[in-house]
């Protein structure tokens, strides 16, 4: 759902910049990667590497998951008069797209190797 989206991140960067660009190139089932980013919070990219949203900061993953796909969900449009007040000094363009990602999980090998016996 939107609640686990950043819904900010394109609207805190200038109109003329390029994420409306690659967000606006973007349609539902287009292939998405998702990664951790050195803040700790999950990014989402587009088929030229190129980050196109981000997940909300409490976002985590299941546990003993790594994220093997995502897509594409949709793609919502948002604004500086929909954004809570606290944000307005951050908001860069009146008006923005956002990514709604659809992440599929799986079991992390890795972490099931080091996991003791139950």
């Amino acid at each position: 759902g939107l609640d686990g989206v950043d819904l900010g991140y394109a609207g805190r960067r200038h109109a003329g910049d390029p994420v409306h660009r690659a967000i606006a190139a973007l349609s539902p089932g287009d292939p998405l990667r998702a990664r951790i980013a050195g803040d700790g919070r999950w990014e989402l990219l587009n088929g030229a590497d190129r980050i196109v949203g981000r997940l909300a900061g409490g976002f985590e993953p299941p546990r003993g998951m790594r994220c093997r796909s995502g897509e594409v969900l949709a793609i919502v449009g948002h604004g500086r008069e929909m954004s809570e007040a606290r944000y307005h000094d951050t908001i860069r363009c009146e008006t923005w797209e956002v990514v709604v990602p659809e992440l599929v999980f799986e079991r992390d090998r890795q972490s099931a190797r080091t996991r003791p016996p139950v």
